[in-house]
């Protein structure tokens, strides 16, 4: 049985802090995972060379970020697992048990899935721009675990469809 931090301690706003930095964390991770995803390579290297101005600039942002798909794709979903795991470690010295998986379904779900979605399938070239920088310190900081997983001996190369 945990104990509950009593409300309004410098404790209960660490931890509720704490819980609403992870969700939107998670939901960073999730909207880039699609936003950065459904970016091809070739598409980005097109709006590099003959986009609007704007979507040059985002485009030269992004690619550098996109080239490596595989060790992006692990990156995110670590990073995103990281804050939906964590989330109701957190939960759990506010509410009871039961509580802290309520909310932190009802959390992860609402604003860490599907209102960023939402966003980035729409601005995913913008959302994706401005958060390089972030992903590239999380590129670094997951590298010991994202690489090995990202390696290509399972999952081979990329193949670029065209239809």
């Amino acid at each position: 049985m945990s104990s509950h931090e009593a409300c309004c301690g410098t404790m209960f706003w660490v931890y509720l802090l704490s819980c609403a930095g992870l969700v939107m964390f998670a939901g960073l991770m999730s909207g880039l995972t699609l936003g950065l995803m459904s970016l091809s390579l070739v598409d980005l290297e097109v709006l590099a060379k003959a986009g609007t101005p704007q979507d040059r600039r985002n485009a030269a942002r992004i690619l550098p970020v996109v080239k490596n798909q595989h060790l992006l794709l692990c990156t995110l979903l670590i990073g995103n697992s990281l804050a939906m795991e964590a989330l109701p470690i957190f939960l759990d010295s506010l509410v009871p048990s039961f509580g802290a998986i309520l909310i932190s379904v009802t959390l992860i779900l609402a604003f860490g899935e599907i209102m960023p979605q939402a966003i980035c399938t729409r601005y995913g070239l913008s959302m994706g721009a401005k958060a390089a920088p972030i992903v590239r310190v999380l590129l670094v900081v997951f590298f010991p675990v994202a690489y090995p997983i990202s390696k290509n001996c399972i999952l081979t190369k990329m193949q670029i469809w065209y239809y």
